[in-house]
């Protein structure tokens, strides 16, 4: 296991499997957060940034698909594992599951072995977040760090999050409101207006490098690829 414990996030409705899972994992050495619904649930996820989420399919709120489906489409979450746990057993149901994003899938009634067992296969299948390099500015999502020239410099969790998306697609034009779902999700308190205060104090961050962020006028912001 890593230095630091996993992070793992269940979202599960039923209390007493709820439970199970969480004392199964605190004792294999898990760090382990918890939602009884969809919504809470994504916020989680989006919030604390887990290494695995374990996500049931019948939720309150949004269902596991629906939870799926948007972890798997924001740049800041995507690339999660997510084990999705079900009663139905179903075929189709199975491959459903798995062509919407969820990295495995498993039946209820399971086994804690089984699924401890599982989780530590995604674990060590889980791709590795790389350090994003564009020019002399340097940004490792891993150790959540930024450095200009080797030389580390402080940005909020926002600004690293906006500028974490600009960077993972050098080149591409995001509207500020694609900028927010890109790195934030739904589940956030920034709006359009605020992005531009972000972007601004972001630039001041990097000094003489601030260059590598470009306004795109009548669209949003972008960040340059590393041969312009």
């Amino acid at each position: 296991m890593q230095s630091t414990p996993y992070h793992i996030v269940c979202i599960e409705d039923e209390e007493d499997i709820q439970e199970v899972i969480a004392f199964n994992l605190e004792r294999l050495g898990y760090q382990v957060s918890l939602a009884d619904d969809g919504k809470k649930g994504l916020a989680l996820v989006q919030q604390c940034q887990p290494d695995l989420v374990l996500l049931d399919v019948m939720l309150p709120g949004l269902n596991g698909m629906q939870v799926c489906q948007q972890l798997k489409t924001a740049s800041n979450t995507a690339h999660i594992p997510i084990i999705m746990l079900s009663a139905r057993s179903e075929e189709n149901d199975i491959v459903k599951g798995l062509t919407g994003g969820a990295d495995d899938y498993i039946t209820k009634p399971f086994s804690q072995a089984e699924l401890m067992a599982r989780i530590k296969v995604a674990l060590r299948r889980k791709p590795q977040p790389s350090v994003l390099l564009i020019k002399n500015v340097g940004l490792d999502p891993d150790l959540f760090a930024c450095k200009v020239n080797d030389q580390t410099i402080k940005l909020t969790t926002t600004e690293f999050k906006l500028l974490q998306a600009m960077m993972q697609k050098p080149g591409r034009a995001f509207s500020r409101e694609q900028l927010i779902q890109a790195a934030l999700g739904e589940q956030t308190d920034v709006v359009d207006r605020n992005v531009d205060v972000h972007i601004r104090a972001i630039r001041k961050a990097l000094g003489d490098d601030n260059n590598i962020i470009e306004t795109v006028r009548g669209v949003g912001y972008r960040c340059c690829s590393s041969e312009t």
